[in-house]
């Protein structure tokens, strides 16, 4: 279900109103910028460093943004103007190098276009959560530079393919694997893997995206175990007691199988769950409620 209402360029305008134009260089070169942030009944999460990490990415393309200006008032009447005040959702923020000439170097000064929009978290989340999920390694080739890599850019057809496979397969997500079996991140999210008493995680020079959540699980697990930022090579996974996946959008879901082998003779385990309970009850205390009041 696609929400009614959306944010574009200032004002509050019906989705299939909606329209940006044909000489927009985000539609024609994928020259944009896009962050998705959590809302737990309305309310955004973790927005101050969502915004932060938009900002330094536009620096570097050259896009204009400002993250001071109203932007958790502008998700929360959207959300009251789509009637998602209760309940868990999903705001996607986009913003593109705006209207040029179809030349490839950029005209100046730019005016970007900007597009928010609330999506639907996953079909599934609660059970993905609660019983654990598949994911599918997914051959990933090094011809992006790393540092490209680390930005939430618009050129997302690896991504785009990378969920196509796994649901082909019947798996919730599809890991990247690099020629050498090192493997970096999914499609839409980080991962950890814990070994006996140590917590592994890929790090942010490797080329992955630095996450938001990933960031706050990192200091979660830091609590609870040993933590080890390092390259993770397939072997790893196989070999690894317990596999979490973490990102804003569906918090931390345990992983049972990889390409179909078990993980952990196939059930989500003792750290995954706790480390389920302490995102929850962070998350909480942040947004000043009880942990049974913030809904899915």
């Amino acid at each position: 279900m696609i929400p009614r209402f959306c944010f574009l360029n200032g004002r509050y305008v019906e989705v299939a109103e909606a329209s940006i134009s044909a000489l927009d260089r985000g539609f024609l070169f994928g020259e944009g910028l896009f962050e998705t942030w959590r809302t737990y009944n309305g309310r955004p999460f973790a927005l101050d460093q969502h915004l932060l990490r938009m900002k330094r990415s536009a620096v570097s393309l050259g896009i204009p943004f400002d993250s001071g200006e109203a932007w958790e008032a502008r998700t929360r009447r959207l959300a009251k103007l789509n009637r998602l005040t209760t309940g868990g959702g999903a705001v996607r923020l986009t913003i593109t190098a705006g209207c040029g000439s179809l030349s490839l170097l950029p005209s100046k000064p730019r005016k970007p276009t900007r597009l928010m929009l609330f999506r639907p978290l996953e079909a599934g989340l609660t059970q993905a959560r609660e019983q654990g999920v598949s994911v599918h390694l997914m051959d990933f080739g090094r011809g992006v530079n790393p540092s490209l890599r680390q930005l939430k850019t618009l050129n997302y057809l690896p991504a785009v393919i990378g969920k196509l496979r796994a649901h082909r397969r019947g798996c919730f997500e599809s890991l990247y694997r690099l020629a050498d079996s090192t493997v970096l991140e999914g499609t839409t999210s980080n991962f950890f893997l814990v070994k006996g008493n140590t917590v592994v995680t890929p790090p942010v020079a490797a080329g992955i995206l630095p996450g938001i959540t990933r960031a706050l699980v990192l200091k979660l697990a830091r609590r609870m175990s040993a933590v080890e930022e390092r390259s993770v090579a397939e072997a790893d996974l196989f070999a690894a007691d317990e596999i979490i996946l973490t990102s804003s959008s569906i918090e931390v879901v345990p992983v049972t199988k990889v390409d179909g082998r078990k993980i952990g003779g196939g059930r989500v385990g003792k750290f995954s769950r706790e480390l389920q309970l302490r995102y929850r009850r962070h998350v909480a205390r942040r947004m000043g409620v009880r942990v049974e009041t913030l809904g899915e």
